[in-house]
C-alpha cells in the first residue's frame, strides 16, 4: 500500500513540475516583428529534475516527431537546426531553433527561436503550443 501512495504522490510531482514547465514557457513567449517584416518568437525555461544529456535527446525526438526536418545539430553545443516548408511558400523555409544548455547538474535551460519572413503567418497559440509541447518533451 505504502508503495502506491509513493507512487501517486511521485506522479502528481512530475505533472505539478510539467505545468509549471508549460506555465515558465508560456510566461517567457516573446514576438519581434509584423507580418510584413517577418516575425520572430522565442521563449526559454529551465527544467528541473533533466540532465542535460537527456534533455538533449528527448527535445531532438520531440522535434522530429512533430515533422520538422533537422538541418543540423550538435550535441556538444546544445543545438538542433530544423525547418519547415511554408505552404505557398515558393521554396520558403521557416528555421526552427532549439538550444539546450547544462544549467547545473540536474537541471537544464531550453530556449526555442522560430523566425518567419514576411508575409508568413502561424498562429501564435500554435506556435506556444509546440514551444511548450517540445520544451516539456525534456522530461519524457
Amino acid at each position: 500500500m505504502l508503495r502506491y501512495k509513493i507512487l501517486a504522490c511521485a506522479t502528481l510531482l512530475i505533472s505539478f513540475q510539467a505545468f509549471a514547465d508549460e506555465e515558465q514557457c508560456k510566461t517567457n513567449f516573446t514576438k519581434e516583428g509584423s507580418f510584413l517584416s517577418g516575425t520572430t518568437y522565442k521563449t526559454w525555461t529551465v527544467v528541473e529534475g533533466v540532465e542535460y544529456s537527456d534533455a538533449f535527446k528527448n527535445v531532438y525526438l520531440q522535434v522530429v516527431k512533430d515533422g520538422w526536418k533537422i538541418t543540423n545539430s550538435d550535441k556538444e553545443m546544445g543545438i538542433i537546426s530544423a525547418a519547415q516548408d511554408v505552404s505557398y511558400g515558393n521554396g520558403k523555409t521557416a528555421p526552427f531553433n532549439v538550444v539546450v544548455e547544462k544549467e547545473s547538474e540536474l537541471n537544464s535551460k531550453i530556449s526555442i527561436t522560430y523566425s518567419l519572413s514576411g508575409g508568413v503567418k502561424s498562429p501564435e497559440k500554435a506556435v506556444i503550443d509546440a514551444f511548450c509541447k517540445t520544451i516539456t518533451a525534456a522530461k519524457k
